[in-house]
């Protein structure tokens, strides 16, 4: 730290992250202060894209994992923003459902139409 005329100026050092994990906890860092809006939009995106795989997953032949899994993902995030853990958890929970329903939504469809 820098002392002139009593001010403080801090040297501040920035690390390029090296992989995606370090780059996804340093956004959710930097908005922290919006994370009230965040957690609404990461449990309304969470929970639609989970219900568009239960509904692929008792569509045309009934498929017990795939649906297990949508809603334990998506009431996992819900369970995460309500019980008020912190931001970090919500939003990495959040992450998780959206990705592995995007997945299972792909699978089903290749699953439905080949």
């Amino acid at each position: 730290m820098i002392t002139t005329d009593n001010t403080a100026i801090q040297n501040i050092t920035y690390t390029k992250p090296t992989n995606i994990i370090d780059l996804i906890n340093n956004k959710i860092k930097a908005e922290q202060e919006n994370a009230f809006g965040i957690t609404v939009l990461l449990i309304m995106i969470s929970t639609m894209i989970a219900s568009a795989t239960a509904a692929l997953a008792i569509h045309h032949q009934f498929s017990f994992v795939y649906l297990a899994l949508a809603l334990v993902t998506a009431m996992g995030t819900n369970a995460t923003a309500f019980s008020q853990s912190p931001f970090k958890y919500v939003a990495w929970a959040g992450i998780i459902s959206i990705t592995t329903n995007i997945i299972l939504i792909v699978m089903q469809l290749i699953n439905l139409y080949f």
